[in-house]
């Protein structure tokens, strides 16, 4: 089993638990670490068979996330 060094799969698991249709989040994550960040969370949409759909937009040095479906 791999490791998660980025700690971006933790994130990623918060976002999907408790992000709400419309609603966003400011995340504390490294521009390097965002694709990584992405793909756990395409993942888990995968996983889970949902028809979520997520936005990112980098602002500064942090992440704006906004569910959008």
């Amino acid at each position: 089993m791999a490791q998660n060094l980025t700690n971006t799969y933790q994130i990623a698991k918060m976002v999907f638990d408790t992000l709400g249709h419309k609603e966003d989040m400011i995340l504390d994550i490294d521009e390097v670490k965002l694709p990584i960040f992405r793909k756990h969370l395409s993942e888990m949409i995968k996983r889970q068979q949902s028809s979520f759909k997520y936005a990112t937009r980098v602002i500064g040095n942090k992440v704006k996330i906004f569910r959008i479906q």
